[in-house]
């Protein structure tokens, strides 16, 4: 990212001492390139491409809650404040900001949650709120605080397309290794095998291995999950092992494993291969146990696979604790995301909190397009016209649902094309236990934020299964600017008459063939009392 002046203000409360804007972390640079790099060409390095933030034109601005303090910051956890996070919302919407990003998150909080009403206010005194969904996937009721805030654009995160590795090729395949922070690979053919320890999930190499005498002087596969990269690599280095290769655990590209930074640090190599890949390389042993594998940790390319869309598997979902919201709104790339950070250098990071700045920048384009936009037309925009195209975690293969993607993965493009937007953008019926009535009403303001007047099919998509979910009107009709009541009705009868269980669909709105689509979803427990 070229030099911006970017104003800034320091908040720190809760801890003694004399805060500074110092680096702590290049969390926040990496965010702040994704939203609004500026347009650059990098000529060397492994990405040898033109660059750019979502919005690059944007004015940014610093509210920084994590600031540097050296030991007083250090000794709190690397925390921030809630009350300092609040009034960092109150500046803002004091000093006329338009879009606020929040890459940030505290945990699941309570119905009362003070910073979820602190983004509701800022939201309702006219400005766009986008806040990470949390990386406590892939559980369910996992959105974090304060992205579980209703008026705000909760984002959950899916793959990328491409990443950052070196070459690896075996039984005349040729594929890559996403790195890290670990001791690099050289150029090398080696045989390998794979890690086992003496638990109950022995290839993940969380303990020290049974099976010593046959990684010793090889490479060592091993299968991501359960302890930190470091305790598998130290695991694997004690046993003999010459370098590791971490298998990963989900769909979708490898990531770069990171040291946990704890002592003794391994020295030998390590980098992680896809799911498809380390399964390739287990089958193809099997077939030649003889195999060997060839790395070129020399040359660091970017490695484009096609591989974008899959939920994160650490992308927190909904519905939201104790409100049953649907949450997140929508998703976006937060894996093997290329950005800024600190001394003019450029790393890949992934979370929700990578996703969210995307969302962020991409309200800030069509603030600059649609000025007279209110903040809930904007996340209507973004979330109503949202591609269906989120896969699962695991396979990679099938829709997660609702609770997981949202309205889908935003597509920027027909977001400024929509002709109507959603107030609110979903419709959460909440939860039924024992056997209460499973009914519920919702109301939808419809704006026609075109300039001509639209005709608007409205069809309810639900399976027979389903309760009973029905809409005022078939069919609307909005003048230009105009506003309309939509009321969404569902009737399922008593909650022990139902299967126990998640029930889902969408309103589908065709405006002469722009289509908005609008989640709907409740939860019955027929075993609960009430």
């Amino acid at each position: 990212m070229d030099e911006k002046d970017i104003p800034s203000k320091v908040y720190a409360s809760g801890v003694a001492g004399d805060p500074s804007q110092v680096l702590v972390s290049d969390h926040g640079t990496h965010v702040a390139g994704t939203i609004a790099g500026c347009v650059t060409t990098l000529q060397e390095g492994p990405v040898r491409d033109t660059l750019s933030g979502i919005a690059p034109a944007a004015r940014l601005y610093d509210y920084n809650v994590f600031p540097g303090f050296g030991a007083g910051w250090v000794a709190y956890g690397g925390s921030a404040f809630s009350h300092d996070i609040a009034a960092a919302l109150e500046d803002a919407v004091r000093d006329g900001i338009d879009v606020v990003n929040m890459s940030l998150g505290g945990g699941v909080q309570g119905p009362h949650d003070y910073l979820a009403e602190a983004v509701n206010a800022a939201v309702d005194a006219g400005v766009v709120v986008v806040v990470a969904a949390g990386n406590s996937g892939p559980g369910d009721m996992t959105v974090e605080s304060p992205g579980s805030a209703a008026r705000a654009i909760t984002v959950g995160a899916t793959t990328n397309a491409h990443y950052i590795g070196i070459p690896v090729s075996a039984g005349g395949r040729d594929f890559g290794a996403a790195t890290g922070d670990f001791a690099p690979f050289g150029r090398v053919t080696s045989p390998y095998a794979p890690a086992r320890d003496g638990s109950a999930r022995p290839e993940e190499a969380c303990y020290p291995l049974v099976n010593g005498a046959e990684v010793r002087g090889k490479i060592a596969l091993v299968k991501r999950g359960s302890c930190t990269f470091t305790t598998k690599v130290r695991n694997a280095e004690a046993a003999g092992a010459t370098g590791v290769l971490i298998i990963n655990n989900v769909a979708g590209d490898p990531v770069a494993p990171g040291s946990d930074g704890t002592a003794p640090a391994p020295t030998i190599p390590a980098a992680m291969v896809s799911m498809t890949d380390g399964q390739f390389l287990i089958d193809l042993l099997a077939a030649d146990p003889q195999a060997t594998v060839t790395i070129d940790g020399t040359v660091e390319t970017e490695i484009r696979t096609g591989s974008g869309d899959i939920l994160a598997g650490f992308s927190s979902r909904g519905p939201t604790p104790y409100t049953y919201l649907i949450k997140p709104d929508v998703t976006a790339p937060g894996v093997n995301i290329y950005s800024s950070v600190f001394h003019g250098q450029w790393a890949m990071f992934q979370g929700t909190s990578m996703a969210t700045p995307h969302v962020a920048g991409a309200a800030a384009l069509l603030l600059q397009l649609h000025p007279g936009w209110s903040p809930a037309d904007v996340k209507s925009a973004l979330v109503n016209t949202a591609a269906r195209v989120v896969k699962d975690p695991v396979k990679g293969t099938y829709d997660p649902g609702v609770l997981a993607r949202g309205g889908g993965r935003i597509d920027l493009a027909r977001a400024d094309a929509t002709p109507l937007t959603l107030d609110p953008v979903s419709v959460s019926f909440g939860y039924f236990n024992g056997n209460a009535p499973v009914s519920g009403r919702q109301d939808i303001t419809l704006h026609n934020v075109s300039s001509s007047t639209q005709t608007c099919t409205v069809t309810v998509v639900r399976d027979a299964a389903d309760p009973a979910v029905t809409v005022s009107a078939e069919q609307v009709t909005l003048a230009a600017g105009a506003t309309a009541t939509l009321t969404v009705t569902m009737d399922g009868g008593r909650s022990d008459r139902l299967p126990s269980g998640d029930y889902d669909g969408e309103l589908v709105l065709d405006c002469g063939g722009k289509v908005l689509r609008a989640p709907w979803w409740l939860r019955v427990n027929r075993e609960a009392k009430p």
